[in-house]
């Protein structure tokens, strides 16, 4: 019996860890939307109005790449607090790809920026 009780919560916590496998489009979306939005929040205070208009359209970009991503996600089974957890952990990891040198980071730019149509 009290293998029993061992094993129920146990087949529980399996279940609900199953369920919070998004596909790896949203996986994707959501690296990407962050990244673009990372690299967008710094622009430099000079930038000319070409610049600013191109870094709003990767600001819209990211906005939809996320929103598109939490939709996703929440249809894996995700609620929204643990989404909200598993999206600031992604924001800390993309930042630290974004931030480092060489080209080991989950998604290219190219691959990103194919998302926008860019």
């Amino acid at each position: 019996m009290k293998r029993l009780l061992i094993l129920v919560p146990a087949v529980f916590l399996a279940t609900a860890a199953l369920a919070q496998q998004a596909p790896e489009t949203a996986v994707r979306d959501l690296w990407c939307g962050i990244a673009f939005g990372l690299v967008a929040a710094d622009i430099p205070a000079d930038a000319t109005a070409e610049q600013k208009a191109v870094v709003a359209d990767f600001v819209a970009g990211a906005e939809m790449l996320v929103e598109r991503a939490t939709i996703a996600h929440l249809e894996a089974g995700y609620d929204e607090a643990a989404f909200d957890t598993h999206k600031a952990e992604r924001e800390a990891h993309v930042a630290a790809q974004v931030n480092m040198t060489g080209n080991e980071a989950d998604y290219s730019f190219e691959e990103c920026s194919a998302l926008l149509g860019m």
